[in-house]
Formats: C-alpha cells, structure tokens, sequence
C-alpha cells in the first residue's frame, strides 16, 4: 500500500533531490510533517539539507506584526468598546460570556474577509439586496432574503425593534475593537490572517523559498484562498490533494464538499500521480456494537489477533483512532504486552486527572466560604471531601481521621477553616484568599507545596509530577493576564470570570507521553489522522455524536446570514469530519469500527452516519457484529450466621440489669436476624456521619426530651387542665426548651450551654414543627385531664429465665400516668404509625412479618415490664402517633380486631407472657440461626446492606 505522505516525499525529491533547502512544505498539522520527513529520508541517498516544514497556521502568523491577545485582554477590551457604542448597563461579568461569542463572530468575518459593513446592515427593504450586494451568488442573496423576509413579519411586541437596535450597533463595536487592538499591537487569529491577506495586496509580503508546497489540506478560509491564490499566480506554489473519486464524483456525499472546489481552484501539478481509485477496493471491515463505553476497548485484542499476518511494528501500519478520546486509558490498557511499543501521538487531558480533580474540590470551596468569627468557614462537605482526597489524605492521616471523626460526633455542619492545621500543607490550603486576584497565587502554593512533596517520596511518580507541572504553568499563565488586566485597564475580574477562565486554561492543557514517533503501534485522535495512512484500523467510538463532533460554536449572526455570506456553519464542519472519515479508510486494508449502544447523557448510542454509509452506500459491506460479555448474574447467595455456646455466653453475658434486652432489640429479631447478630451479637457500630437535617431519631429525641422536661415539675402530682394551659402560654419557656434540645441533639453542644443557640434553614422548619406536635398533644392531654404522672423516661424491667439463669427485658416509657384509677403505659412515636388493630398475640410474634405489629409489641412490653415492677393497679398501653394527634377522632388505644374493645392487659399476659419466654429463649439458644429477612424491600434503608449485598 502506497501512503499519501510517502507519494508527496517521493515526487518533491524528484523534483528538487539538488535543492530541498529552497522548499518549504506546508501541513495541516505538525504529525503529518513528522510522517512526510521520515518517508523523505528514505528517499534520501546523499547529505542534504532538509525542507522548512510547518503548518499552514503557523506559515500565515509569521508574516503578520501583532501578537495573538489572551481571551481576557481581547474581551476586556472588547467590553469597553461595546459599552461606548451601546451604552449597556451590563457589568463585565455579565457581558462575559456574550463577549466570547462576539469574539467568535470576529474571527469568522475576518477570516473569511467577509465586509462586515455589508453584513451588519439592516435591509429595510429586500431590493437593497440585489443592489447592495451585487457581489454574491444567487444562492447567497436567496439566503439573506429569507432571512430579512421573515424578520419584516416578526412579532409586533418589540422583537425586530430590539434586534435592529443591537444589529446595528455590532458594526461600530467590531470596528472600534480592531482599532483599539491595533493601538496594543493585539489581534485575534482572523484579524492576523486578514492582515497578511492585506500587506499580500500592498505587495509587502516576501517568500524566500522558491516553491511551496501545500500538501493534504481540505477545508480552507477565504484568507488561505487568497494567500495561496498570490503564491499560484507567482508560480510558487503547488497543490498536492489526497482525495478518491467514490466520494469526490459523488455530488451528495458531503466528504467532497471541500476537495471538488480545491481542485477546481488549486489544480494539482499534472505530473503528481494520485490514485483516486482506491476506497473501492474491497477491504476487510467490522462495526462492531458494544453494550458499555469503555468496554469497546476489548476489541483491540480481537482485532490485533485477526490482522497477525498484516501486523509489522512500524510507525504507518496499524493504529488506533478514538473517537472518543475519554477512552485513551481503557485503550492503552487493552493493547496487549505483545504489540511492544506503543506511540500515542495525543496528549493526556489534564481535566482526567487526580489533580485537577482536587483543583476543582478547591473551587467549590472558595464558591462556597463563608465568613467566621476566625476568618472564613464553610459546610462540612466541602472540607471533609478535600481532606480525603488521595492527594492529601496521606499527609498527617492520624490528624485528619481524628478530625473528621469529631465533627461527625458533634455533628458540625459548619467548621471554621482556621482549625485545619494539621500540617503545613493542611494550613496552605485552609488560608483562603480573600481576593480574585490573589486566587492564582493561592493555586500556585498549593501545587508548588505538592510537587515538592511526592517529589521527595521514595517511589516519585514521575506522570504525576509532570501533571502538576504543567498545571502550574496554566495557572502562571492565567495569573500574568489577570495582574495584566487588572493593572493595565483597571478592570476587576470577578470570582465567576476567573473561574471561567480557570476551566478554559486548565481545559486546553494535555502532558505529552514521552516516546518515538516512528516506531510501533499508533494511538491517536481524529484530528492526528490528517494525511496519514495505515494498514490497519480500529477506530473507538464511531458514534454519531462523536465523529462526526456535534458542537458548533453560538453566534449573534443567525445562520442565514451566515450562509449569505460565506460563513461556516454546521454544515461546513460535517463535511469537514466526513472527509477525515473517508480519507482515512480509503487506503486501509482491514478496519474495525466499534460503537457504544449504551443511551446515557448525550451519547444517543447510535452508529455514526459514516458507519451506515458503509453498509448501504458502499461496495464493502461490513460485518455488523456484537461484542459480548460473560456477565455473572447469579443472584447473591444468602447470609445466615449458627449460634453456638460461644455466641449464646456472649450474649447472655452482655444482658444486665442495666443493659436489658430491650423491645428495639427484640423487634430487629423480629424483622431480621442476621441484623440482630450483625448489631447485638457482632457489635457492629451503625456508620457516623454528619446529619445535614434533623432525621427522624434526632427528631424523636428532641420531641421525647422536650416533653420530658415540660412535664418534670408534675411527676407524682396531678396535672389538671390550668396547669396545662400554663405550660402552653409560656411560650418562651416552650421555645427556649425546643431549642436547647436541638442544640443538645443536632448540633450537639455540651451542657450548659454556652451563648445564645441561632437556628437557621431547615432547622428553623424543624423547630416549628416539634413546638406544633407538642402544643397539639399537650391539647390533647387537656381534653383528659386531670390525671396524674407516675413517671417520665423512666426504665422497667424484669427477668425471664433462660438456661437457668435470669435474662432482663425491659426499656424505657416514655410516660407512665394515672387516669380513671387506671395505669396507661404512654409511647410517642414521631414516626409513622399505621394501625392499633391487633388480631392476637399470636401475631406480634411474627418471624420476619412483611407488615410486623412492632409499635403494639413494643408498648405490651413496656406494660409486661411495669407490671413486674408492682404496679397495683390495672395496665392499658396507648401510643400518641404524632401524625394522629390532629385527627378528629384520634385514639391513642390499642383495640382488638374481634372485639373491637381496647386492649386490657389482664386478658392477654398468660399468653403474651409465654410467647415472650419463647421467643428470648430462642434468641439465646445455642442452636439459634441469625438469618437474612425474605422481605429485601426491608433492607433498602439497613446499615449493614452492604455487606448483605441485598441494595
């Protein structure tokens, strides 16, 4: 196979084999002057001295006298311009982003040498186009007509009016701007290239070489058009396209949208000899769908392995084209040791590191601090992500654990960054800058203070040092042009502009691997493949939103007008793709294509168009296939955990008379076995972490403690209705009460507490609903009255014996009270309570019930347990069910089903009292087995369901 680049050397060695110094080749890409030198000193016998070669971008800027200005100086600028010709109100920071696209507009109107007094007109009158606009093609004028047509039938609320008066603005800003540019020998690239365009015409221009050569180029600029137009006219230049007549002959196919006028205008020397007959012949082609994104990468093995006769470890035989260049590493990793070497001819994006991921916990920090007492302060999250980030979490690790571990046990949302100084790194990065402009230097020592660190770490990583490098050149770079916009137009870059050009700077820097070119397999991008040829093929992500790319720039210039005049636009970029495409699978021999099916964001998991040309369109007709893979879906085997004497001592052991075996504690039996081994047997702590609202125990806590504390002052007296309505006309008592619970609770604050507690956000809601609950159940409690309290938060208990021995059971009753010369064994339940029908007891001993009776076990309990403790009168059990309390008939007793009378607990304790024996007796067994619930719904909100493997 023949390479494009290899034909090019060899005829311009033919021509100039005595004179090469005198010839200058121009590219589009620096890769593919790489390739064309190596073919060239192949035809090389005898020392010589070696072409200029260069890119075609950087051929044009070194005629021109000004310097390309940074993004900020140009839209600095720019701002000044626009608000004198437009007297806006818009602040810089507002203006920002509108100034990115102006910019954008600029550069395409001079690039293309479109008169941008013509294009900003306003046409009043849609015969002022065939007179005005004399010099465009009928299609062009069609296009402008359409648009001015529709614009004389637009809406009558103010729209034409509105965009009249900004399109006839733009004009003078567009003209201001370069004028004020040229004042600081600034430009953008278009105001570059149409300067060289107009110092060709004053005949100020010189060319040393005695001929260029164009080579591989495809879509040109009007610029370039007239650039190389001059050099042709002179006889300097010639033209070496690579194209083929399937796609060039083929007035529907967009990849010979460009090539057919090149050819047409730039006519390649008659004597070059380019088989334009080459994509026709049949090669060997796969696309290949693949149910993951990263998973496409498997292929590489496949293909490697079906292409070992055509594989030679040279630089243009076999290659790698991504697509989707997010899959560089999966890639790298999938290519086997056997290949040798590898080339990868394409940077690695910084935005994928571990850096620039800590970069970006840093930013969020300084978007989201606060002012302190100390200096600034900020939510817990911001800072706990940052100190257990890989980069950091190994320096001072014992400190931060210790750190982070106390704040959750305080339960601190908010932390004072003035504490964070574990280190000198620690304090480095918790000293926030105040200012915008101190925002660089801060990024700086910080990067400066890590490099130095992993530096001096036994086993350097070498590709991490030079990641922080070359992000600490970025971030130089932008604080030069901060300091420089600040200093030199007194303008004030705002947090949000800064952090826009932060993402951009850092956004366009990639580290190069180290390595040869010209040797072994290439792995590169779609832009690396200009001009080049290979044997062999895979490309990665031929997805239709990845070749061809589906981003276009936006633009005040709407795209008639565009297309009016001359300007690029989607169109113009999918042709541009299309031609890469073609381009280079024309001379391959074997190519395999994969792409994702997985529908997830904007991947659409759609195969390119390119990909269904070459099934329907072509004559190759490629393999359609499937890459599978062997996926264990065996569903998880179960957990369950056998008692023994050991397990049942050790739980016998654990149950005193101050540690009973409590109705929580039998519920979770109940419910789940093996969570009752993992929680009460194990002594698997349920995980600490910071609460950022008031959950429903801290809620239950506060409520129950509240009450406790309102209700102290009648213990073992009787609370009659006057007392009540005093306790609810203290409202600062009631407040203040409320409060020093959620300061004791949630943000858990020693006693005494120190200093007024200031409630805020969510916990002000909080604060709310509690004084509601309690102010309705207190009504509640007035409707009954007078009665008298036994006992608050108290704990009963009494033994069962098991294996010869006492076991405790028992808890503590929120409220035991006297009414009617009836004990009432009260529980509040904040939570939800569903219903207070009870069919039998039988029924409250449920193993793993889909629906079990836990709050009327829980209450039978309490009551089973105060009557152990001499109570000597009869027991009843009622349950204030908060979200009950405001119903119209609301009943706190528990009734049952059969008899539709309230639950007295003479009538069941034979009974209840023998189901209870059994049940503790088989929580202590021996032969007892702690196995999973058959209910999963049950395990969505478990601590422990990561080791069952259930959610």
């Amino acid at each position: 196979m023949e390479r494009f680049l290899s034909q090019c050397a060899q005829y311009i060695y033919k021509k100039h084999s005595e004179e090469l110094k005198e010839v200058c080749v121009v590219f589009p890409n620096r890769r593919s002057g790489v390739f064309f030198t190596a073919y060239l000193q192949k035809c090389i016998e005898t020392p010589v001295i070696a072409p200029k070669v260069i890119t075609v971008n950087e051929w044009m800027s070194t005629y021109s006298e000004w310097h390309t200005g940074d993004k900020l100086q140009l839209i600095s600028l720019l701002y000044d311009v626009f608000c004198k010709h437009t007297k806006t109100t818009e602040t810089f920071d507002e203006f920002y982003f509108w100034g990115e696209i102006l910019l954008s507009d600029f550069n395409d109107i001079d690039r293309y040498l479109v008169n941008a007094k013509d294009l900003f007109t306003n046409i009043s009158d849609l015969k002022e186009i065939e007179s005005i606009f004399d010099y465009l093609t009928p299609e062009q004028k069609k296009a402008l007509e359409h648009f001015w047509g529709s614009m004389a039938v637009a809406d009558k609320k103010g729209f034409r009016e509105k965009y009249i008066t900004i399109w006839d603005k733009l004009y003078p800003v567009y003209a201001g701007f370069k004028t004020e540019l040229q004042k600081h020998q600034l430009a953008f690239p278009g105001m570059i290239d149409r300067r060289v365009v107009e110092l060709l015409k004053e005949g100020t221009l010189e060319f040393p070489f005695q001929k260029y050569y164009i080579v591989g180029l495809n879509a040109l600029n009007k610029c370039e058009i007239e650039f190389f137009s001059h050099l042709q006219k002179q006889g300097k230049a010639a033209f070496l396209w690579d194209y083929d007549d399937a796609y060039l002959k083929d007035e529907n196919n967009e990849a010979g949208f460009f090539m057919r006028e090149n050819l047409r205008r730039f006519p390649a020397p008659e004597d070059f000899e380019l088989n334009p007959e080459l994509f026709n012949h049949r090669k060997n082609m796969k696309l290949v769908a693949v149910s993951s994104v990263y998973g496409q990468s498997q292929q590489i093995p496949n293909f490697l392995k079906e292409t070992t006769n055509d594989y030679r470890p040279v630089f243009d035989n076999t290659a790698v084209v991504l697509a989707d260049e997010s899959l560089l590493f999966s890639a790298l990793g999938a290519i086997p040791d056997e290949i040798g070497k590898v080339n990868i001819t394409m940077g690695y994006p910084v935005r994928n590191s571990v850096v620039y991921g800590f970069l970006m916990l840093l930013v969020a920090l300084l978007k989201n601090k606060r002012k302190g007492e100390k200096g600034f302060s900020a939510y817990h999250r911001y800072v706990t992500d940052i100190l257990n980030h890989q980069l950091l979490c190994e320096t001072e690790p014992a400190k931060a654990k210790a750190f982070v571990a106390d704040l959750k046990l305080r339960n601190r949302i908010t932390l004072e960054l003035a504490e964070i100084d574990f280190s000198p790194l620690h304090k480095e990065i918790f000293a926030l800058p105040k200012k915008t402009d101190e925002y660089s230097p801060y990024f700086l020592r910080v990067l400066g203070m890590f490099y130095q660190q992993f530096r001096k770490a036994e086993n350097a990583d070498s590709m991490l040092l030079e990641l922080i490098y070359s992000i600490y050149q970025a971030i130089e770079k932008l604080g030069a042009v901060v300091k420089s916009t600040l200093e030199n137009q007194q303008r004030e870059i705002s947090e949000a502009v800064y952090f826009r050009l932060f993402s951009q700077y850092l956004g366009q820097v990639s580290v190069s691997f180290e390595g040869e070119p010209l040797s072994g397999l290439q792995v590169m991008g779609i832009l690396e493949t200009r001009c080049l040829d290979f044997e062999n093929l895979i490309i990665l992500g031929l997805n239709e939103n990845k070749w061809p790319r589906k981003f276009t720039a936006p633009s005040f210039i709407p795209f008639n007008i565009r297309l009016g005049f001359g300007l690029p636009g989607i169109d113009e970029q999918d042709a541009m793709y299309a031609y890469y495409f073609y381009r280079l699978v024309q001379r391959a021999k074997n190519v395999t294509a994969t792409y994702s099916v997985v529908k997830e964001g904007i991947n659409t998991g759609e195969l390119s168009r390119y990909g269904y040309q070459l099934q329907y369109d072509t004559v190759h007709k490629p393999e359609m296939l499937n890459l599978d893979f062997a996926f264990a879906n065996d569903p998880v085997e179960g957990i369950q955990m056998e008692s023994s004497p050991e397990i049942a001592q050790r739980l016998l052991d654990k149950n005193t008379e101050d540690r009973p075996l409590s109705p929580s504690a039998i519920n979770t039996y109940l419910n789940c076995r093996l969570k009752f081994y993992f929680r009460y047997v194990a002594g698997l702590p349920e995980p600490d972490e910071v609460k950022e609202e008031i959950d429903g125990v801290v809620f239950g806590n506060i409520f129950h403690d509240t009450m406790e504390a309102l209700y102290a002052p009648f213990v073992g007296k009787v609370i009659d209705k006057p007392d009540l309505d005093r306790i609810l006309a203290d409202k600062v008592n009631l407040n203040n009460e409320i409060t020093r619970q959620i300061a004791i609770h949630y943000l858990k604050l020693r006693e005494p507490l120190k200093g007024p507690v200031k409630l805020e956000g969510t916990t002000l809601l909080i604060f709310e609903n509690i004084k509601t609950y309690l102010r309705q159940l207190i009504k509640r409690d007035k409707e009954i009255a007078p009665f008298t309290i036994i006992s608050l938060e108290t704990k009963y208990k009494r033994t069962l014996q098991v294996q010869g021995r006492p076991v405790w059971v028992g808890g503590t009753i929120d409220r035991v009270d006297q009414l009617e010369g009836k004990y009432r064994v009260i529980d509040y339940k904040t939570g939800k309570v569903e219903s207070l029908v009870l069919n039998d007891v039988n029924e409250l001993f449920e193993r793993d019930a889909k629906d079990p009776k836990k709050v009327i076990l829980q209450a039978l309990i309490y009551v089973w347990g105060l009557e152990g403790n001499g109570a000597d009168k009869e027991v009843y059990p009622a349950i204030y069910g908060l979200h009950k309390i405001f119903e119209e008939n609301f009943s706190p007793d528990i009734t049952l089903k059969k008899e539709k009378a309230v639950v007295a607990f003479d009538e069941l304790r034979e009974e209840f009292e023998d189901q209870l024996q059994n049940l503790v007796a088989e929580i202590y067994s021996e032969q007892n087995v702690f196995y999973q619930t058959e209910h999963a719904e049950k395990c969505k909100y478990c601590p422990y369901n990561g080791i069952c493997r259930r959610h």
